[in-house]
């Protein structure tokens, strides 16, 4: 075999809910999630991929719903080449996995592969595949070493004809270094996958859990999730093209079609309003982006009402438009003028003093009210 290509992919989660998309959104983002899917397939056709790898993750969980398999099935349906599947943390081999599901076993392509031992799986003559599935959610110990530990070293590796068999081992979970400590569970030893890497133990190591594309060496890649899961990842949405031959070449392929993008803005005149109904204006695929706004500022209640109209305009554009709460310290200042504009009497002016003396005395809550009731003012005007 003078080379050989094939597809890297991961965190696929299908099934994957977000509190912060409305049903309408929540249906374009499961969608998208499976289209990205059947794009992986047009990369591997025009690529010439011999077969396609996910390591680990490839539904949001044990129990999701049946439409989920039956569409996973139609979309893996769609890679014209065998798929080798692994399980992670969130579809491990513990009871009542839906790799033993009766949907899943009648609906699953015959070309579909799930790893559910570690015994070397031959997918072409002198390519073999070593994965280390997760059989719960909570592993005791590195979650990739049961994959290789007992691999022996190819006695031909090296020979100028480089090792007589090419070895791909697929696992998931965090590595020490990226985890910055915070990892509930064992992290893999990456000091002993690299030398597994460099004694020909293994040609590749492809990584799953973290969602962003990452390089750890020449050999060991996270591929990330096929589609965007969250604004904190900075390079999601990719496929890796993987060619081993003399040495080895990884290629990252876009695949995704959603972004989630945080702003941050400072909030205190008109013109500061204007510029972010600009920046809204110039997005673009506003209705695959969700944005998480973070602001600070004090606004006049008619511009902090203004700004609210944008913002809940702009949320029925756009995937979703959302405050973030831990960063959105946008204050109201009302003056007098804007506090007699609202022409009120009575109990509702009673009630707005009430306010305006809750808000002298630094109650938020208050301003947050005072706003509402000029809107609803002018609204009602």
């Amino acid at each position: 075999m003078d080379s050989l290509t094939f597809l890297h992919s991961s965190d696929w989660q299908l099934g994957m809910m977000r509190r912060f998309l409305g049903p309408d959104g929540q249906a374009r983002w499961g969608q998208a999630r499976l289209d990205a899917v059947a794009r992986i397939g047009a990369v591997a056709e025009r690529t010439g991929a011999a077969f396609v790898v996910v390591t680990g993750d490839v539904f949001e969980h044990n129990q999701v719903e049946r439409q989920t398999i039956l569409r996973a099935c139609e979309a893996l349906k769609r890679i014209p080449v065998p798929v080798v599947l692994l399980p992670g943390n969130h579809d491990a081999l513990e009871p009542g996995s839906l790799w033993t599901s009766s949907q899943w076993q009648a609906h699953a392509p015959d070309h579909v592969t799930v790893l559910t031992e570690t015994t070397p799986f031959r997918i072409l003559p002198g390519v073999e595949i070593v994965g280390a599935p997760w059989r719960s959610r909570r592993p005791l110990s590195d979650p990739a070493a049961p994959g290789y530990a007992d691999l022996e070293v190819d006695p031909a590796v090296d020979s100028a004809a480089g090792p007589a068999t090419i070895r791909i081992l697929l696992a998931h979970g965090q590595l020490t270094s990226l985890s910055g400590g915070m990892s509930e569970v064992p992290t893999i030893d990456q000091a002993a996958m690299e030398a597994a890497v460099t004694d020909g133990r293994l040609q590749y190591v492809g990584l799953g859990d973290r969602h962003s594309t990452t390089r750890v060496t020449d050999r060991i890649w996270f591929s990330g999730t096929q589609e965007v899961t969250s604004p904190e990842e900075d390079a999601p949405g990719n496929v890796l093209k993987v060619t081993i031959g003399d040495g080895i070449e990884v290629e990252p392929i876009h695949v995704g079609a959603w972004h989630m993008v945080d702003h941050r803005v400072e909030l205190f005149d008109e013109e500061s309003i204007t510029a972010l109904e600009d920046w809204f204006a110039e997005l673009p695929d506003k209705e695959r982006t969700y944005v998480r706004l973070a602001g600070d500022g004090s606004l006049s209640l008619p511009l902090l009402t203004r700004l609210d109209t944008i913002i809940d305009a702009q949320g029925e554009v756009f995937a979703s438009v959302e405050r973030w709460t831990k960063f959105w310290t946008v204050r109201p200042a009302p003056d007098a003028a804007d506090l007699e504009s609202l022409q009120l009497s009575g109990p509702a002016r009673a009630a707005m003093e009430e306010l305006r003396q809750a808000l002298a005395g630094g109650d938020e809550g208050a301003g947050a009210a005072l706003s509402l009731m000029h809107r609803l003012a002018r609204d009602a005007g």
